[in-house]
């Protein structure tokens, strides 16, 4: 594992704050005391994020299964995020990075745009390609290098960003390959929801578990302020900033599942707990705009430092 000396927001050198980890999470979180960022410390390997889902015949097989309806519903909600920041008109180019099975591009050409995505695994985009999707293998550098001249009205990071080593490389490729006025979208999970804070203040620093952090394999958890910072310092004016709810039913088939939890009286109160805070939190964090993910647009403006 390799660790992180300089914080990719601010540029903070260490030491940073111990967050959260431990108890088979496969990693440890920490914040940087400057920004505020939240991400692993020390870093997993590539070894160990080959051996995650990104390259797993099996879960592939789902994407294009039993999972595809859920797939594309989810694509489909991000058109109302969109919608307040930007109208998406047949024609245009729509770029999809990390686009997984490629529910998303779908989503784009029932609309007349059309569409490609990038995506890291060999298993998945072949299959999306055996669909008749326009899915390339590798990361957007790979896939669209200097000299490209592809340009595209759409650059999406659905869940992406906090799954990179280096954010700022594919945001910088992203920002080359915009058209003029394009827009460049993104979501990724809010580490400053009233939801994830009230859960870690309660419940994960005293009994161990927690319901937000997805490691090894989420490498940053960005807030609404360290999102924006980045964006802005790798040359983006952010149009629009919002946060939006997570169904809890992820968290139950995820972070707080039988698997992971285990069984027993005492990972049945855990759940129970989260339940009862889910119940009372998630209401009142609609009202706030403090909900558990955040979705984000940006244009092209200037990088500052």
């Amino acid at each position: 594992m390799g660790n992180v000396p300089r914080c990719i927001v601010c540029e903070r050198e260490g030491p940073f704050r111990y967050v959260f980890g431990g108890r088979g999470y496969g990693g440890t979180m920490v914040s940087c005391p400057r920004c505020g960022l939240v991400f692993q410390s020390p870093q997993p390997d590539e070894d160990v994020l080959a051996r995650s889902y990104y390259h797993d015949a099996e879960f592939s097989e789902m994407l294009m299964g039993p999972l595809r309806c859920t797939t594309v519903e989810r694509a489909r909600e991000k058109l109302p995020l969109l919608a307040g920041v930007s109208t998406l008109r047949p024609g245009e180019r729509a770029l999809d990075v990390g686009c997984s099975s490629g529910a998303w591009l779908e989503v784009a050409q029932e609309l007349g745009m059309p569409a490609a995505g990038v995506e890291i695994g060999e298993r998945t985009s072949q299959d999306a390609r055996a669909r008749g999707l326009d899915v390339r293998t590798g990361t957007l550098e790979e896939c669209f290098p200097d000299g490209s001249e592809e340009r595209f009205e759409l650059i999406t990071f659905w869940d992406v960003l906090e799954h990179l080593s280096d954010p700022r490389r594919e945001l910088a490729s992203a920002r080359r390959l915009l058209a003029p006025g394009g827009i460049l979208a993104a979501t990724c999970p809010n580490v400053a929801g009233l939801y994830p804070q009230a859960t870690y203040r309660l419940l994960a620093r005293p009994a161990g578990a927690w319901e937000y952090p997805e490691l090894p394999v989420h490498l940053y958890d960005f807030s609404p302020a360290t999102l924006r910072r980045l964006l802005e310092r790798s040359g983006f004016a952010v149009a629009g900033l919002r946060t939006y709810r997570t169904p809890f039913r992820f968290y139950r088939q995820t972070s707080l599942s039988r698997e992971r939890l285990g069984g027993g009286a005492r990972a049945l109160a855990l759940r129970l707990a989260f339940e009862a805070m889910r119940a009372v939190v998630y209401p009142i964090a609609r009202r706030l705009d403090r909900e558990n993910s955040l979705f984000v647009a940006a244009r092209v403006g200037e990088s500052r430092r």
